[in-house]
This record gives C-alpha cells, structure tokens and sequence, in this order.
C-alpha cells in the first residue's frame, strides 16, 4: 500500500486522497439472506424499524471530512493522514480483515483478538460492548450498502450497546483502545436508526490517550440505513492506539440511536 501523505497545513488538501480509491460503480447483487438467528432478543436496527423497507437504491454519497487537532504541534508535528471512504484494489491489498469466526453468535464481547493484538471497548468507563450478530431476521435486519462504499452487502456486524450481556440499550458513542498502536485502520459504520442522515465523528489519539486527551485527527462522514453504511479508514504518519466513535443527529450527540460497525481491516 502506497504511502501519502499531506501536511497539515494544507488539510483542504486532504479531500484530495478521497481519489485514491477509485469509485467505479459495480452492478448491484442480491445476496441470500440467511436464516434468521435465534441468539436475539431483538430486530436490529431497534429504532425507526420498518420491515416493509429494508433496502434502498444505490445513491452517490459525500466524501468523508477531515479535521487535524490543535494543541499537540510540540509532540506531533505535521500531522499527516490518508482518508479512505470507498472500497479500492489498494486498500483490501495492504489491509487484513479481523476475523470474527472466533466470537459467538450473539455473544457481547468488550475485547477482540486478532494477529497479537488486542481491541477493547470503553476502557475508560467499561459502560460499552459489542454483539455480534449476522444478517437476518432476528440480526442485522437492513442492507448495508452497495459498491464502492462498502465491502459486503450484508455483512457480519458488531452491535454497540451497554456493558450487559442482556442489556440492547444502544450506545451513540464507544471508545476503542488498541493494546499496540496501529497507522492504518478501518471499519464500515452505519446507524441502528433507519430512515435518517446521521453524521458519525471518529477521533484518533496517541496511546495511553483517554477522554481527556487531545485528538491527533478526526473524520467525520454521513451514514444512513438501510443502504447507507459507509467506510472510515485511515493511514496515519503517527501511530495510534486509542479512537472515539460518535453518532450525532445533528450536532447533537446522545440521542439513543447507536451503531453498528462491520468489515474491521488493519496493516500488521
């Protein structure tokens, strides 16, 4: 995967790496839908549910924004960082996926494994944890997105929601600690609300980051379900371990709607 870079005085410049990935549309394919998982409690998406309208036409998406954090110029200078928001050759070729075949289906898991490393949830607060839950019925009920801006149409997900194992309660925010920092990673998020535009804020700290620390970078995007998911991935010149995930209806966080992410790559 090729390195670019942009220095962050030129960050208008950034929306410029957006063209990396080629964004060729590729003729939409239904995929079965598997059988309905009997591990929930509940239809996903839990707000705004409309089963007579689980999918939606293709439709051209905004690129996704970026904004370089103040304050930090003394430990990191020139803060640089490739964004990605569409699928490309590049991507998948200098990615691995996590693999989630380990987790049980409609297991609640605060930590993931994957090739030495280690992804825990809130560990600030310990208040969020993910649910797998596969398509169907009784899952991830809505289309996910179509190409480019995803990977898969209907794709295994990780449900935000409360510290419990039997709590739905949906989170609109969850940080994500890395037990070794990271420089390029990526996931597709979409909303556990159907019906509306919402706009999801990542921030990218340092290690050891928490809520308190100041953000080397942030990228925000518009996601909608059914058929509005969307990639966040990142290449970074300084290393990470720590991200905050928040979905806002507005500028206003916290309104109970919640995520769900999916497709989660890395560069070992």
């Amino acid at each position: 995967m090729k390195g670019f870079y942009v220095p962050c005085l030129l960050v208008v410049a950034l929306a410029l790496t957006l063209s990396a990935c080629e964004k060729t549309e590729e003729n939409s394919k239904k995929l079965a839908v598997s059988p309905a998982a009997t591990i929930a409690d509940a239809v996903y998406p839990i707000v705004g549910t409309d089963t007579l309208n689980n999918i939606l036409p293709g439709r051209k998406l905004p690129k996704a924004r970026v904004r370089i954090g103040t304050g930090l110029e003394d430990v990191y200078p020139n803060i640089e960082v490739q964004v990605i928001d569409t699928i490309c050759a590049e991507y998948l070729n200098g990615t691995q996926k996590v693999d989630l075949s380990n987790l049980a289906e409609g297991s609640v898991n605060h930590t993931i494994r994957f090739n030495g490393n280690v992804l825990t949830t809130d560990p600030d607060f310990t208040e969020g944890r993910f649910r797998k839950l596969s398509h169907g019925v009784n899952g991830w009920w809505t289309h996910w997105n179509y190409s480019p801006y995803t990977e898969s149409e209907y794709p295994t997900v990780l449900f935000a929601q409360g510290r419990s194992t039997t709590d739905i309660f949906p989170k609109d925010e969850m940080s994500i600690a890395f037990k070794n920092e990271v420089r390029v990673f990526g996931f597709e998020i979409a909303p556990n609300k159907t019906g509306e535009d919402l706009e999801v804020v990542v921030t990218y700290s340092s290690k050891g980051a928490d809520y308190r620390w100041p953000f080397l970078f942030e990228v925000s995007q518009t996601i909608s379900s059914p058929s509005g998911a969307r990639l966040i991935a990142v290449k970074s010149k300084y290393p990470f371990g720590y991200i905050n995930i928040s979905v806002r209806s507005g500028l206003v966080p916290f309104r109970e709607q919640g995520f769900a992410i999916a497709n989660i790559r890395y560069q070992p």
